[in-house]
């Protein structure tokens, strides 16, 4: 563990995100070295372990705590659902200005979509999704919606396989808005799930405009599959400013960015 941070003055929830943060960057934390990097107590610590895996975020291990996906289980989508909800009600927000009546949008099995479907609920647009949450989001109202049939995936409430990528063969939609689990200049747009990357791509190919929508806790994380490297996007929305270097990247290839609320 690197040298304390001296944090002492966050609030719970803030400092639980820093956690979150430092747990992402390791394979295990001891209470004692966060409560050292926090410059917190080690009773706090524990208090913010508590209700992090309440959240079904981290799991508790001898000594310290790891990242739940860490312990070889995929979250499920309950607990991702509510993974940095401001920043990705922040996006969702900003996201919508870009659809239009009329407009077809792709949107992906990410959780962030689900938030963007809750903004678009009653719009005068067709919907096109291989998620039953984006599409119980969108269901009522005046927008046309389509589920894109396949196996489905429980811990996602998603449709993946050769039937969905079959039915997406020779579709064209207006936009796709899509996130990842991890973005860095060399892999581009990372996920973990193989299922779920091949649905992705086919959506964000059937684009005429592809948008990554990330927190900004995704920045430096790969995962084992590339979605679509940084210069397969059109606009990149987050809730902070990318490193450098995917900014660099993003702009070399044409492509935009923009920071939510910024």
């Amino acid at each position: 563990m690197t040298e304390p941070h001296l944090l002492p003055n966050l609030l719970p929830r803030e400092r639980q995100e820093r956690i979150y943060q430092l747990l992402q960057t390791r394979r295990f934390a001891s209470v004692k070295d966060l409560a050292e990097a926090l410059g917190v107590s080690e009773m706090t610590i524990r208090r913010d372990l508590a209700a992090l895996g309440s959240r079904g975020l981290v799991e508790r291990v001898f000594g310290g705590a790891q990242l739940l996906e860490q312990s070889g289980r995929e979250q499920g989508y309950t607990q991702r659902l509510y993974q940095h909800q401001a920043a990705k009600e922040l996006i969702a927000r900003r996201a919508k200005q870009l659809v239009f009546e009329g407009d077809t949008v792709a949107l992906d099995a990410s959780t962030t979509a689900v938030y963007l479907a809750r903004e678009l609920k009653g719009r005068e647009i067709t919907v096109v999704t291989n998620s039953l949450l984006v599409a119980e989001a969108v269901a009522d109202g005046n927008t046309q919606l389509l589920v894109l049939g396949g196996l489905f995936r429980p811990v996602a409430r998603s449709l993946v396989g050769p039937m969905t990528e079959a039915s997406l063969q020779g579709l064209h939609v207006d936009k796709t808005f899509f996130s990842a689990k991890g973005v860095t200049l060399r892999a581009g747009f990372t996920d973990s799930q193989m299922a779920e990357v091949a649905v992705k791509r086919l959506l964000i190919q059937a684009a005429a405009q592809k948008i990554a929508l990330v927190d900004g806790f995704k920045f430096g994380h790969t995962a084992l599959h590339t979605v679509v490297p940084l210069s397969g996007v059109d606009l990149l929305i987050s809730d902070s400013h990318p490193p450098e270097e995917v900014r660099a990247e993003l702009e070399a290839s044409g492509a935009a960015w923009e920071v939510a609320g910024g």
